[in-house]
């Protein structure tokens, strides 16, 4: 019987991750990870099957925690838009997500940057346009939501609406790519939902009018 040691495993992981950030999931190697982590290319199958797998070790937590409040929020924004949106309802919504958001971001540590930075080639290359579509769909229905009566969204308005979720996933991914300084990255994300926040209220308001 095979006796797997944590701190092997640990290793292996840390190896794997340098790797992976500097060359990115499509080029990283497994006989690379084997060398910094100090055994062989045969050893480290003993702890993962392949490099799908090793990968899927590090971001696969971050994921399934944003997949599960993305779920969770298009649900609330769906019943909240059925009920009735109106301005504190709003608000107190757009608080808890920004507050979510902020705390996720702050809390993914380096998983965040393999996943949005250096997952192509990986079943997760996909994620910008995930999170993206993600935040179209919130802000669809609540912009729709408070248009109310006026009628349902232009397509000049579902453009707006477009450019607003991609600005957001780009701006997260910018900052994770360049920043990597813990403190630095909390304060530069918080900064940068507070913008959005705040250009998002009033274009909100604008709707309402």
């Amino acid at each position: 019987m095979q006796v797997l040691k944590e701190e092997v495993r640990s290793a292996i992981v840390l190896a794997a991750y340098e790797e992976f950030r500097q060359s990115g999931y499509s080029e990283a190697s497994m006989r690379r990870i084997a060398a910094a982590a100090g055994m062989t290319s045969g050893n480290i199958y003993r702890y993962f099957r392949n490099k799908e797998d090793l990968f899927d070790a590090i971001v696969g937590p971050l994921y399934s925690e944003y997949n599960r409040y993305t779920e969770e929020y298009l649900k609330t924004a769906e019943a909240i838009a059925t009920d009735g949106w109106d301005v504190q309802a709003r608000i107190s919504f757009f608080d808890r997500v920004q507050d979510t958001l902020v705390g996720l971001l702050k809390a993914s540590g380096p998983s965040l940057l393999l996943l949005l930075c250096r997952s192509e080639g990986s079943k997760y290359e996909s994620i910008r346009s995930e999170l993206t579509g993600f935040v179209e769909s919130l802000l669809t229905k609540t912009f729709a939501a408070v248009k109310g009566p006026a009628g349902p969204l232009d397509e000049r308005e579902r453009i707006e609406i477009g450019m607003l979720s991609a600005t957001l996933i780009e701006s997260v991914a910018w900052i994770v790519a360049k920043h990597h300084d813990s403190d630095l990255f909390g304060t530069l994300v918080e900064r940068m939902i507070d913008v959005f926040g705040g250009g998002l209220e009033k274009r909100l308001e604008l709707y309402r009018s």
